[in-house]
């Protein structure tokens, strides 16, 4: 069946290493769309970041962010979303606090965090308008709707804070890196596949109409869940294995050259 939903990871893969979008991208999708496919950004940013890509490319279609937890728009009710009980983000806030680590996290459109520190958000400095909302010790105010949490800047290795994490909380929490340093904490069960999942049925297609494209470990449900699976050349050797196409690099422009291969 033609291609009729394309969902593309962000960081490693539609922006290039200077988180950009280059013109030949942007000109393959306009003209993907033009032909009546949705595109839509698939990533374990928050929605705000995701919303902006999402207007660059002149799309109006919900967005799937942290890492699937989430898939909407700002201004309307979610086609999905799966939050943290209350409870237990007041209970991993506190756990996180009582050890200073740098934990942000996600409410709607808006990012949460002790304070703000602009080293800890460098992937985030070509987004327009980003703010974070420094709270301090009065954290426990901001539990409601809570998809995503991230410890960031770890200092003594990612693994020990996983540990730590997964012998307090077991499986009530599950903790995958992001980057080096950084470390995104979902609910059980979440996954980008769900996220697209949930825009696929939202919209009534099958998953050989949708295209996904993404890089690194946090994209391998998605790879395998039977859409069309595209990877850049620089992704992780797992997501190679999971593709079943290899583009170009994301600074080779790939994922406009996969879409003009598979789509145009």
């Amino acid at each position: 069946m033609a291609i009729k939903l394309i969902a593309l990871d962000l960081d490693g893969t539609l922006l290039t290493s200077d988180k950009k979008i280059t013109t030949r991208t942007k000109d393959i999708l306009a003209r993907a769309m033009s032909r009546g496919v949705t595109v839509t950004i698939a990533t374990g940013r928050m929605l705000r970041s995701a919303l902006y890509f999402a207007r660059l490319l002149a799309s109006d279609a919900p967005v799937i962010c942290c890492n699937g937890g989430y898939v909407g728009k700002a201004e309307e009710e979610p086609v999905f979303a799966c939050y943290f009980d209350p409870a237990l983000t007041r209970e991993f806030l506190t756990f996180a606090y009582e050890r200073d680590w740098y934990v942000n996290w996600y409410i709607g459109t808006e990012i949460y965090a002790p304070e703000y520190r602009e080293e800890y958000f460098a992937a985030y400095r070509t987004t327009a308008h980003f703010t974070v909302n420094g709270v301090g010790s009065d954290y426990l105010r901001y539990t409601e709707n809570v998809p995503q949490f991230v410890l960031r800047e770890l200092d003594e290795g990612i693994g020990s804070y996983v540990h730590a994490v997964q012998e307090r909380f077991g499986d009530q929490l599950v903790p995958q890196q992001n980057t080096g340093t950084s470390v995104d904490i979902n609910p059980p069960g979440i996954n980008k596949a769900v996220g697209v999942q949930a825009l696929a049925d939202a919209m009534g297609l099958t998953l050989d109409e949708v295209m996904v494209a993404g890089d690194a470990d946090n994209d391998y449900e998605m790879l395998e869940m039977g859409a069309f699976s595209v990877v850049p050349e620089n992704g992780l050797p797992g997501a190679k294995e999971r593709a079943r196409y290899i583009t170009a690099s994301n600074d080779a422009n790939g994922i406009a050259l996969a879409i003009e291969k598979f789509v145009l």
